[in-house]
């Protein structure tokens, strides 16, 4: 962890660009609800922002110029696609990012602290929980987390596929179309598979619930009181299969397709390549804005991880053809 003032100015400039972000978010909204929950958030991260600027100035410290970031560029971007509710749930799903940081400064730098400052700090960890908890509910509702799952696990469709393709194609270099009807077998399969795996899960979960609210209904009945529910909201796990299904299918698309189009196996590897490497870099900076985390980071590290595979099935899809003596399709 940083000096006390060095991290103070990194709060400093995530507050105030935070502020910046919703207000012009705010006026992107066209439901007034949004736009109003948007301005009361813009605002509570101005309080916080100035919060970071007195403390510097209590240290005699210089305020950092404010600036607008590429990640502030892409999400104003988005705004102009995405459903407002939907980018918003995902930026405030990166808040759980600035309240565990605020909480380890507390802890880490107590002594350095006034009382004061440590009860304002414990406010604003407060804050940053309460409007992510509100938005995740009205995310809920609305059932816009579906969308957000679908696009997080197309993920999985993509990078199995891709691991498919890139085998098949150091042993069908010459039959391109076999490559992609083999693997338009594999991604069915898989869909199927993670959609019975989804709704087998959700299931059980729900006769789990469904014993715990048996057993709290007979504490409630014997004591006369109720106790705290242990039951979080559940899932339709139809639903769910569909999604999960969907998502992983949609993820199957891009790496196959190109087998379809051209008439070379190794041709088509770069083109899928390509197309994944797209994908996974709107993948990554879905994941970056719902974590708060770096987003030149995540895309390289989705595309070096999907490369990696790629190669290495492509090399075992070589070893077998040299083990087996296979010859297909000059």
């Amino acid at each position: 962890m940083g000096t006390l003032t060095q991290l103070a100015k990194e709060f400093y400039i995530n507050e105030i660009n935070d502020y910046n972000l919703y207000t012009k978010l705010a006026q992107k909204a066209k439901d007034e609800e949004l736009r109003k929950a948007l301005v009361h958030i813009a605002n509570m991260e101005k309080g916080h922002a100035r919060f970071w600027k007195e403390f510097l100035k209590r240290r005699g410290e210089d305020i950092p110029k404010e600036r607008r970031t590429l990640f502030q560029s892409f999400v104003l971007f988005l705004g102009n696609f995405i459903n407002p509710m939907l980018l918003v749930s995902l930026l405030e799903l990166g808040e759980a990012n600035a309240y565990t940081q605020y909480y380890r400064f507390l802890k880490d730098k107590k002594e350095e602290l006034s009382p004061e400052e440590v009860q304002r700090l414990k406010s604003i960890i407060l804050d940053e929980l309460s409007h992510e908890s509100t938005f995740r509910e009205k995310v809920e509702e609305l059932g816009l987390s579906n969308i957000r799952d679908m696009v997080l696990g197309m993920n999985d469709g993509l990078v199995e596929l891709l691991g498919v393709v890139a085998g098949l194609s150091a042993v069908y270099r010459h039959e391109p179309t076999l490559v992609g009807a083999s693997a338009v077998v594999v991604g069915m399969a898989g869909a199927i598979s993670m959609g019975v795996g989804a709704f087998i899960s959700v299931r059980s979960q729900r006769q789990v619930n469904e014993a715990i609210r048996e057993k709290e209904g007979i504490i409630a009945e014997v004591s006369g009181k109720r106790p705290p529910s242990a039951v979080d909201k559940e899932e339709n796990e139809v639903r769910s299969a569909l999604f999960t299904g969907l998502s992983y299918l949609l993820g199957v698309v891009f790496p196959v397709s190109p087998y379809f189009i051209l008439d070379d196996s190794l041709k088509a590897l770069a083109l899928s390549l390509l197309l994944a490497f797209l994908v996974l870099s709107f993948v990554a900076s879905f994941i970056a804005i719902a974590s708060g985390i770096s987003l030149r980071k995540k895309v390289l590290e989705m595309v070096l991880s999907a490369g990696f595979a790629a190669l290495a099935s492509f090399l075992i899809g070589s070893a077998v053809k040299k083990f087996f003596g296979l010859e297909v399709g000059h």
